[in-house]
């Protein structure tokens, strides 16, 4: 069954070697690595997903999937630390918006489960996701992503910095703002509590939870 993000990162936050992959004619390659990488990720074989994405990056440290890919395993294994260093390293060998927001949502997601959530406002606040909109979906990941799993965790992160709506905060940049981007009826802030009950309930609804 497909997983959103928000399952993904609630496992995070709570809690080398073998054989090679060959490609034609008995040589390994990139892209064969990159998808066996992916194969043994949506098996939850998680370790032997980490090898291979690490090979990869030794077959070829200029390309961005071999980072990417061992971002995601590292942060299912519950190592977002380690995580946010492989996000970051990707950003040097990115070209593709695919390839953008699957860092971006990544590093947003190591961040929040380490508790920086400052980097995560800042991160969003660089990157415009809106203008990323063609890139969704990712398809490798055994978990579904769109913009709203990612404007829940600019809700998280600002709820957590305090920044709970404009009648509260004079920033228009709030918990209750980009809540409200991923409902149907919007929210009327009515204090903190009331604003994380509102939040348990979507991600409950969604199929996970940050709190």
């Amino acid at each position: 069954m497909a997983r959103t993000l928000t399952t993904l990162i609630i496992i995070a936050a709570i809690t080398g070697c073998g054989g090679g992959i060959t490609g034609s004619g008995g040589i390994a390659d990139y892209d064969s690595l990159i998808k066996s990488g992916w194969q043994e990720y949506n098996s939850s074989n998680y370790d032997e997903a980490q090898r291979l994405f690490y090979q990869a990056r030794d077959y070829d440290d200029l390309r961005p999937e071999g980072y990417i890919g061992s971002g995601w395993t590292l942060l299912r294994r519950q190592h977002p630390d380690s995580a946010i260093v492989a996000f970051r390293s990707s950003f040097d060998y990115i070209t593709t918006l695919e390839d953008s927001v699957d860092t971006i949502a990544g590093l947003s997601g190591s961040y929040l489960a380490t508790g920086q959530n400052t980097s995560v406002v800042n991160l969003f606040n660089k990157y415009e996701i809106s203008s990323y909109d063609e890139a969704f979906p990712l398809k490798d990941h055994d978990f579904t992503l769109d913009t709203d799993d990612l404007e829940i965790v600019q809700a998280m992160a600002l709820y957590r910095l305090g920044t709970y709506s404009s009648t509260d905060q004079p920033d228009p940049d709030n918990a209750t703002y980009h809540l409200n981007q991923v409902l149907f009826t919007p929210y009327d802030y009515a204090g903190p509590e009331s604003l994380m009950e509102e939040i348990t309930k979507y991600l409950s609804q969604s199929g996970g939870s940050y709190y």
